[in-house]
Parts: C-alpha cells; structure tokens; sequence
C-alpha cells in the first residue's frame, strides 16, 4: 500500500532540493538546455515514443493545451498533457486522458504518487550529481510517464519562454504559440519583440506553427523566424475563414457561452484550437468519424471540469458570487477586468470585494490602471518569497486613488477570504486574483465555506 506520508516526504524534498520558480522567481530559472539534454538521454528520450504538441504564449498557453488534449483524447487517441504551474496538487501538472469505446466522456487521470516516487528514485543520482531545475525534473518526470503509459500524443505547455524551456528538446507534430504580451521582462526581454524571439525558439525546422491574435511587431518576429527553418505558419485571425474540415469548421463555429471556460478572451482560444485541428486533420496526423463531431463538440463545451482546469474566470460561489481567475499581467487582465465590470453591472452587488495579491516580480505599474477603484480591497500576499507583500501591495495600487479609502490589508489569503465572509452579505460580489498562488490558496477555503454553509442548510 502507497506510504502517503513517504509521497509528500519526497516532493517536499523536491521542492528544497530544487526550488521552483512557482515559489522562488528567478532563482528557480535555469537558463540554456544541456541540462535537460543529459536528463532526457537518462531513460533514453522517452519523448520519441509518442507525438506532441508543443504550445507557448504569454497567456491562453494553459486553456488552448487543455482544449487540445481534450479534443485529441476525445478523437480516440490515449494523451498525455504537462502543464504548469499546479494549483492544488502537484500531480495537476502530468496527466493522461482516454476515451472509452461507446463513452460519450473522457477520463483524465493524474500521475500516481507511486510513478512520482519510482521517478525520484530512478534519477536521484543524476539530481544530485547535476542539480537540475524543478522544472527539469517534473519535465523529465512527464516523458518518462507518457512513455510508461503508451499515450498516442502529449500536448505540452512550455514553462517560461521557449528557447531555452526545459521542453524544447522535443521535436512536435506542431507548435502553438497563443498570445504575446509583457510578462517575465527580466527574463525574456524588455519589448514584445525580444520576448516574441524567445518564445518563437519552440520552431522547429519544416514544423508548422498556429500563431495567435497578438501586436504585429511579435507576430512579424515569430513569422520570420519560422521563415528562416521553412516551418508553414498559420496566423489565426486571418486563418479564420479559411479553416474546411467539418470538426475544425464545428469548432470554429463554438461560442464562449456555450463553454465552461467563461472569460471573454477563450473566443480567441477557441478560434486558435480549431486552426490547430483544422491543420492536424489535413496533415493526416489526426483522423477523426464525422460522426462523433457532436460528442466532441460536447467535451469541448466541458474542457475545464472534465480535465481539472481551474482558476480560469471560475465561479466559486453563487451566493455569495465568488469569482477567481489566474491572469496576472495586463494582457490577461484587460478582458478580465472588462467582464468583472459587466457582472457588477448585471447583479448590482450590496457589496463588491476584490481579494488581490501580485508576486514581485510583476509588473504592478502595468495593471494598476485597470483594477476598478469602486471595489473595496483585501490586499494580501500568497505564501513564498516571491509574494509582494500586502501592504506595499496597497501602497502601489491605491496611491492615486485618494486617502478616504476603507481598503484591508491581509498577511496570508486565508486571512483574506476570512475577512471577507466575516464581513460580507449573501448577495455580495468577490473577485479574487493577481496571482495563479493567491487563487491556489484561495480556492480551498472557498470550498470549506461553501460546504459547511450546505452542511447547515
């Protein structure tokens, strides 16, 4: 029987042994990829046993990848998706999905606290001899169980970046980049060009790329670079109509009502996986029956619950309306703010709350102007050193906004979510984001309100 104790032992291990960048920012960072070449020829490139779908972009990376497993594994190919960062469970980050002949579902399993630890084991010498990355780690950790479970396909998120991510020593069917934007300048440059550049290192020659809505200056980069290794590129705005097979036309067809990922900007999303489809079908790398169009269709629809994809414009509560979501930058937080403001409009709240925590390394300046000052504020800071903390936080955002302000300020998200139930109605509106850790954090306290409210109803 699986020691659980053992398990959480070994990540926690994990996590000391080789700080992420989830909780330590750059210093979690490891720039270059020999590290991750020797790692990969360890269990002798485990990635070369299956087909990927490598996907990076400044936002909409998470939401496009699950869409893409979701639509491959209801196909009736076995897949495998690695995402980052996790919000409840490490495992979050490695799954396989499948559908079973005559079910109209898909199932989604995470990697089991056994395969992690068998991992572990089986490269602790390399760990401590070349102290790769966590991200290195859980990397190698994902190919080593795809191959273990014989997926068909692995769609894999890229980390941070793209040239020099820990995943691209794979060589993908086809490569996805969804969004550019400003996000990790200290990292991959300051101007969409620079980071547009290093995000564009996913191509790989003759490989063709989806390229997303974004400013032309990043997408006249990443059409250069693709130029330069004769990858066929696909931009989706203009794509849009040209788009011919039945599934891709049926996707592209999908409104963002109909989804379960809520927020306005999974339009964009939508039109993005189904050039992807679109472009897979006729590359005879996917071969889908007509005939099931409609309970793909229908997986679609239910991408989040039936994948475990969170923290995007979730609905946490309804009385009182809780609404998280993980977008931290402006480009994220534009079109999140803008459907906060017609929510508000639409319920007229007695009381609109924001929960609002950012990491240090952000660029606070940027989004400061598009936070509503009509709300009333929790400022407070996720666990780690990374974390703003919350009162400077404050300092920051409302430093314009005048001094008659009755703003709080929290040391812990618990803190934060207990002082809003404490001091908020039933038909109250909350808002809860800056940060993937603030949600994170947030998340399971919402849910313990929740229950003991339907356990004494």
């Amino acid at each position: 029987m699986m020691d659980v104790k053992q398990y959480k032992d070994a990540v926690a291990s994990l996590y000391e042994i080789a700080p992420s960048f989830q909780n330590v920012g750059q210093a979690g960072y490891k720039p270059g990829l020999q590290n991750m070449i020797d790692f990969d020829a360890l269990p002798k490139h485990p990635h070369h046993s299956f087909k990927t779908i490598h996907v990076a972009g400044t936002n909409g990376k998470g939401s496009v990848a699950h869409m893409i497993a979701a639509i491959l594994a209801a196909s009736g190919y076995r897949t495998g998706l690695y995402t980052s960062p996790h919000l409840m469970d490490f495992r979050e980050r490695i799954k396989v999905m499948d559908r079973d002949e005559g079910n109209p579902h898909i199932s989604c399993s995470m990697i089991s606290q056994e395969d992690v630890l068998s991992f572990l084991s089986s490269a602790d010498s390399f760990i401590s001899a070349n102290k790769p990355s966590f991200f290195e780690i859980t990397t190698a950790m994902a190919f080593d169980w795809f191959r273990s479970e014989k997926v068909d396909f692995a769609v894999v998120e890229c980390g941070l970046g793209g040239r020099f991510d820990s995943t691209n020593v794979i060589t993908p069917e086809l490569s996805v980049i969804t969004t550019i934007g400003y996000d990790h300048k200290d990292i991959l440059g300051d101007t969409l060009s620079e980071i547009a550049f290093e995000k564009a290192g996913i191509i790989k020659p003759f490989v063709p790329v989806v390229i997303g809505e974004m400013p032309h200056q990043a997408r006249r980069v990443i059409q250069t670079e693709a130029s330069k290794v004769d990858a066929p590129s696909v931009y989706v705005p203009v794509n849009v109509g040209n788009v011919h097979s039945p599934l891709g036309c049926a996707l592209m067809g999908l409104d963002v009502s109909e989804m379960d990922l809520k927020c306005s900007v999974q339009q964009r999303n939508i039109h993005t996986v189904a050039c992807c489809i679109d472009l897979l079908i006729d590359r005879n790398l996917l071969g889908v029956d007509d005939s099931v169009t409609p309970e793909i269709l229908n997986i679609m629809r239910h991408t989040a619950s039936l994948t475990g994809l969170r923290g995007r414009w979730e609905v946490l509560s309804e009385s009182p309306e809780i609404i998280c979501d993980i977008g931290h930058n402006e480009n994220a937080l534009t079109p999140v703010m803008a459907q906060l403001r017609k929510l508000f409009e639409l319920l007229h709240p007695s009381q609109f709350f924001i929960i609002f925590g950012m990491a240090s390394d952000k660029d606070i300046e940027s989004v400061r102007h598009l936070l509503p000052q009509d709300a009333r504020y929790i400022f407070t800071n996720a666990k780690g050193s990374r974390a703003m903390p919350a009162e400077s936080l404050r300092r920051i955002v409302t430093q314009e906004w005048g001094e008659d302000r009755c703003d709080l300020v929290s040391q812990s998200v618990e803190e934060a979510v207990r002082i809003f139930y404490g001091i908020a109605s039933d038909d109250s509106l909350l808002y809860i984001g800056g940060s993937s850790y603030v949600v994170a954090e947030a998340i399971p306290i919402v849910e313990e309100y929740k229950n003991l409210s339907q356990d004494s109803c």
